[in-house]
Order: C-alpha cells, then structure tokens, then sequence
C-alpha cells in the first residue's frame, strides 16, 4: 500500500466534508445514516483497541453508535393524537421530527420543476 495512515486519515477528513455536503444538498436517508454511522463504529473500534482512556470513551461512544442505529432500523409507536399531550411531548423530545424523517418515502429535497419548450414560444 503506496499511502501512509496520515494521508489516509487526511482523506477521510476530506471524503467526510464531501459526505456532510452532499447529505445537506441531497437529504440523508436511514440507509445511509445507518452505513455512515457503521463506518464511525469500525473507526471507533479499531482506535479502542489501544485501550486506556481511548478504550474507555469509544466504548460509550460505540454504545451510543449501536443506540442510534437502532433508531434508524427498529419500528417506532404509532403516531400520537394531533394536539394531544403525547404529541406536544414528541415535538418537545424531537421525536416527531425524527419518525417525519425516517418514514419519509423520499429523504432528497425537491428538484425544481422542469420547464417544456413548446412551439408556442418561437
């Protein structure tokens, strides 16, 4: 393997800011958060490895990983009432937000509406 491990890392960095951007243009889905989540937990699993302090915190880190995807995989409750004190409560909590999100058919943002030419114009 030609690259060292700090070209790597300086890769990774880059090839990270291009995944945030992209995320932000094109809508996370729950596929890819769960995969991008999947690759933290690779990457936190090989640096506990070396244990001590390192070890102790990636191993709550990795936790809150697996907590989060399972989030994404697992059936959440039906839906509360409009208007009722459960609702108001997932509002408060970011729940509702989240299950608009993941249950979403289409996590892009919309592209803007095509324009026809028509014969009409010349």
């Amino acid at each position: 393997m030609d690259a060292s491990l700090t070209d790597l890392v300086s890769s990774l960095g880059d090839t990270a800011v291009d995944l945030l951007e992209t995320g932000e243009n094109e809508g996370w889905s729950p596929s890819a958060a769960d995969d991008a989540l999947g690759v933290v937990d690779v990457l936190c699993f090989a640096l506990a490895a070396h244990g001590g302090p390192l070890e102790t915190s990636l191993t709550q880190v990795r936790a809150h990983i697996a907590a989060a995807q399972q989030a994404v995989r697992r059936d959440l409750p039906p839906a509360p009432r409009r208007g009722s004190a459960a609702a108001r409560r997932e509002a408060q909590e970011g729940t509702a937000r989240f299950r608009a999100w993941r249950d979403a058919r289409v996590h892009q943002w919309p592209a803007p509406p095509r324009v026809r030419r028509s014969g009409w114009d010349a």
